[in-house]
């Protein structure tokens, strides 16, 4: 890859994101102070405050997940850049290789698939931070038909997981989160796949009228997180979920 265009695709990526560090944190010091006010419970603060701080807390949930899924993704797509740029450039050295030459190299692979795989990504993406859940499912579903194998695979299994929770279907988005651990053991979505499933198994739960059921199963997978995965950004929110839940 061109390192103009790999400044270009690092620039577009952060850009894209539009999420500047004091907006993420301030959401985060919001999201600490709803659920202090939620774990005082009625007595402190009146039944009908309560429901407004749980309200609260689904809400500003559901925007540090946008967020933080934004600042991930804008990492993810600089990273993949700079990585080309630098095969690029490590295989020009080695064989004073013509652009022609390039191309053949292995560690690049096929430019032009390369090229129809991130954005076949970036489209999906899109349609998910735009509201339209639907279409993302179907978006990704293709990107995971064409490209498996990809990089990003795990990551748009798990985003379609994430389509699926924003409509409300939370038994698949439990069964897509599962895929992901499933599917990738060592990828980096495992830690954020686990936590979003036991989100949903909380949704669940609070419909089904067996609460107490799906509580004990996020109850186990908010500690397989702190357990298995001490230094993933989840551990914190895992530790939240568990302090909710009571002893």
């Amino acid at each position: 890859m061109d390192p103009r265009a790999a400044l270009w695709l690092v620039t577009g990526a952060l850009l894209a994101g539009c999420v500047t560090a004091p907006q993420f944190y301030a959401h985060e010091r919001e999201f600490d102070e709803a659920m202090r006010g939620l774990r005082s419970g009625p007595g402190a603060v009146g039944d009908a405050r309560v429901a407004e701080l749980g309200t609260q807390v689904d809400a500003l949930q559901d925007e540090l997940s946008r967020l933080r899924g934004t600042v991930e993704e804008a990492k993810y797509f600089a990273e993949q850049a700079l990585s080309e740029a630098r095969s690029a450039r490590q295989a020009m050295a080695s064989g004073g290789a013509a652009p022609g030459n390039i191309a053949a190299t292995p560690a690049l692979g096929d430019p032009t698939r390369l090229s129809a795989e991130i954005r076949g990504y970036e489209e999906a993406f899109a349609l998910y931070r735009g509201g339209e859940y639907e279409a993302a499912i179907d978006r990704f579903r293709s990107f995971l038909q064409n490209y498996g194998s990809s990089d990003y695979a795990d990551n748009a299994l798990f985003w379609m997981g994430e389509c699926y929770a924003k409509l409300g279907d939370y038994e698949r988005a439990v069964l897509t989160f599962q895929d992901v651990v499933k599917r990738y053991p060592e990828g980096n979505k495992v830690p954020d796949a686990l936590y979003r499933q036991g989100i949903a198994l909380l949704e669940i739960g609070q419909r089904s009228g067996d609460q107490r059921t799906y509580d004990v199963a996020a109850r186990q997978i908010f500690e397989r997180i702190v357990r298995q995965h001490p230094q993933s950004e989840r551990v914190v929110e895992a530790q939240r979920q568990l302090e909710a839940l009571g002893p």
